[in-house]
């Protein structure tokens, strides 16, 4: 098993200036935390500017509160920012708690900005991947173009991805599951603890899968926060009815959500999941849009996790896949043989010319 901890402080000089950012990898770590009230989680250091690396690890937690990960800030303070194009990828959150009312944060990603959130698995943590920020004066932080959460699996959180007073996130090609009773898939609201929140604007939520066994919400928004957002190309199902949503706490259907003018190009399918441990599809999903290089590359059917190790991907290949798995494409038939060559015939045998007659011989004189 690796297990790798580099800490490496680069120095660039500009005129009059010495800035100094500290690169940190983290990778192959296995953390399992007894700790059954408040943790603070695995918390990464941020006091100066730093490219964060946190790959291929595990952790396990009983806590009633606090976090699993915690890669940010909750409040502004000049810690904001340091982790700004932070990679958090291939790891394993488990949260065991018995308290049903916990809101345990699973990766916690507060006040930064343009976090890579991929190739992870969170298993009832009770909210799962959270964004957020928000200025005492109303000003949100906004994500850039190709970055956000793809390609994770996320099971029975409360909450499986919030954006709260964060602009411009993008959650692609994940899986989310939950057999849970009450909760929401995804929530987007104001980051409402501020004297002035403001709305998180111009979400983008597409290829993804939203199963749930029972009706509760697939998405809940505010309707501040729908300026700009996006929400098209997944699937939904519900074991229990129609797939539902909320919009400032009023239920939508489907229908109804669509009527407001999003995923008009989802379906409402049955992904029928091998199983709901790996959530590997019966077959490919072929319902997602091409969402371009950055997000092309996602788990593959075979994909396991393992501190140290890396998830196995696969590329989309033809029609976009919707959610975390993807199948790889077909391999090409194997070329026909080349038929045998045809051996060209023998030539007719030619006859042999008949001989020419002797002549007779002449009489002899009598």
């Amino acid at each position: 098993m690796m297990k790798r901890i580099i800490l490496v402080i680069s120095l660039t000089l500009v005129p009059y200036l010495l800035l100094s950012q500290v690169s940190l990898v983290i990778e192959g770590t296995t953390t399992n935390n007894t700790v059954t009230g408040n943790w603070a989680g695995v918390n990464i250091p941020r006091e100066q500017k730093t490219s964060l690396k946190y790959m291929n690890n595990q952790i396990t937690s009983v806590n009633a509160s606090g976090y699993l990960l915690q890669s940010g800030d909750e409040v502004p303070k000049t810690t904001n920012n340091n982790l700004d194009g932070a990679v958090i990828s291939g790891n394993k959150l488990i949260w065991n708690g018995s308290d049903a009312s916990s809101k345990t944060h699973g990766m916690f990603m507060g006040y930064n900005i343009n976090f890579s959130v991929k190739y992870n698995y969170l298993d009832k943590t009770p909210y799962g991947i959270l964004f957020k920020s928000g200025s005492d004066d109303g000003k949100n932080m906004t994500y850039s173009t190709g970055y956000g959460a793809s390609y994770n699996i996320v099971k029975n959180s409360n909450m499986s991805v919030r954006m709260k007073g964060i602009n411009g996130v993008q959650v692609y090609n994940n899986t989310f599951y939950s057999s849970l009773k009450s909760g929401t898939l995804i929530y987007i609201d104001a980051n409402n603890d501020r004297p002035v929140p403001a709305a998180s604007t111009g979400a983008r939520i597409k290829n993804n899968i939203f199963y749930t066994v029972h009706q509760i919400p697939n998405i809940s928004i505010e309707s501040r926060c729908l300026s700009d957002f996006e929400s098209d190309y997944n699937v939904f199902y519900c074991e229990s009815g129609t797939p539902v949503f909320s919009v400032d706490g009023s239920r939508k259907t489907f229908e109804q959500w669509q009527a407001m003018g999003y995923d008009r190009h989802s379906v409402v399918i049955n992904p029928k999941f091998k199983n709901t441990t790996d959530f590997v599809p019966s077959a490919r999903l072929d319902y997602g849009t091409d969402l371009g290089q950055t997000w092309s590359t996602g788990l593959s059917t075979g994909a396991v996790w393992s501190a140290g190790q890396t998830p196995a991907t696969t590329s989309q290949n033809g029609k976009w896949q919707v959610g975390a798995i993807l199948y790889a494409a077909a391999p090409a038939p194997a070329p026909a043989p080349a038929p045998a060559p045809v051996p060209a015939p023998a030539p007719a045998p030619v006859p042999a010319p008949a001989p020419a007659p002797v002549p007779a011989p002449a009489p002899a004189p009598v």
